[in-house]
């Protein structure tokens, strides 16, 4: 892509402020996640409209998904970045730039962070809305303190976050029911990147619809997970069964005083309550105010159960003529969030450059 320079500067000025992408221009970090991801398919470029002037006025992004569909291959993609210069002066350009796209050669288009006029164009344009992974959990463990955390994103004084710590003890006190932790779980254990990279394939294996990961494209993905310096240090953490096999795994971002950032669990069948309640507690142990993550429906009960809320996120739609995958997807029974969607990039959680 010879384009890059101008994609970066469409990107800052649809995104308002510089957009984060750890430690690397936002240059180079969009030709590593466009030009040399893992999956790379010729076939299955980035788009790009030009005006009349010849000047970028707009861009989708196209990071190719291999999924597997009940032990088939499916060939998919995700369009997450969909950004259109003066939208007013270019009503069109969104829209012709999303019909580019689907009429690609996957099989299946994903995206897990459409916002509300992305998800009108994907449903006029024959997409569908997967509402069972549109929504986002939140579990508050002290109240005051996530106030606090809230407020600190839009710059809140430090003196706050002294002054929240005895609020907190009262507040928890009085909400005892609404904040206390049914028990503090501690099943889990610290792993590293190739522990890791055992669990997750193998606990993806429940889904009809998964990431066809290998150990090289999950370690790529990892490796930009872990580089969201503004939700804090990415925790991983898995479950085992009696016979060392493991039933769940996930990973986190936290810091103390912050909101804890989950960015996958996975669990073995019956064994969903225990990776959310071992997260839970190990997230206050590390002294999270709070956690939030994706909601994925396997986990929705226990979540709730848990006391924790659910609030709309960015829609996730699907585009496909295969009514099969999008029976699946719509039926809850697809990993195609987190690792499997978008927000493994370092563009979500970054430091601004």
């Amino acid at each position: 892509m010879d384009d890059l320079r101008e994609v970066a500067r469409l990107f800052r000025k649809t995104f308002l402020s510089p957009a984060g992408a750890g430690s690397m221009p936002l240059e180079s970090y969009l030709k590593e996640i466009f030009l040399d991801h893992p999956w790379r398919d010729a076939d299955l470029p980035s788009l790009v409209y030009v005006k009349p002037d010849g000047v970028i006025g707009g861009f989708i992004g196209v990071l190719p998904l291999r999924l597997i569909h009940n032990g088939v291959p499916v060939r998919a993609a995700s369009a997450g970045s969909l950004m259109v210069d003066q939208p007013a002066e270019n009503p069109l350009a969104g829209a012709r730039l999303l019909r580019s796209f689907f009429s690609g050669p996957q099989e299946l288009s994903i995206s897990d962070s459409a916002n509300e006029v992305s998800q009108r164009m994907w449903s006029k344009l024959g997409g569908r809305t997967a509402g069972a992974y549109s929504m986002e959990w939140l579990r508050v463990f002290r109240p005051v303190g996530f106030a606090v955390a809230m407020a600190g994103e839009r710059g809140a004084p430090r003196l706050l976050r002294r002054l929240a710590l005895p609020f907190d003890g009262l507040a928890t006190r009085i909400g005892r029911r609404l904040f206390a932790l049914v028990e503090e779980s501690d099943r889990g254990v610290d792993v590293d990147d190739d522990e890791l990279l055992e669990a997750l394939p193998r606990l993806a294996e429940r889904y009809a619809l998964r990431p066809a990961w290998d150990r090289r494209s999950l370690a790529w993905f990892l490796s930009h997970a872990a580089e969201k310096e503004r939700y804090g240090g990415l925790v991983r953490r898995v479950i085992r069964g009696r016979n060392g096999a493991p039933t769940g795994a996930y990973l986190y971002c936290v810091r103390p005083r912050g909101i804890g950032f989950v960015l996958q669990m996975l669990a073995a069948l019956g064994a969903e309550e225990a990776v959310v309640d071992d997260l839970l507690a190990d997230a206050r142990r590390r002294g999270a105010v709070a956690v939030r993550g994706r909601v994925q429906p396997e986990f929705s009960d226990v979540l709730l159960r848990r006391r924790a809320f659910f609030l709309h996120a960015a829609s996730t739609v699907v585009h496909s003529r295969r009514a099969d995958l999008v029976s699946v997807v719509a039926g809850g029974e697809a990993l195609i969030t987190g690792l499997a969607g978008e927000s493994w990039s370092r563009l979500i959680g970054g430091t601004s450059m």
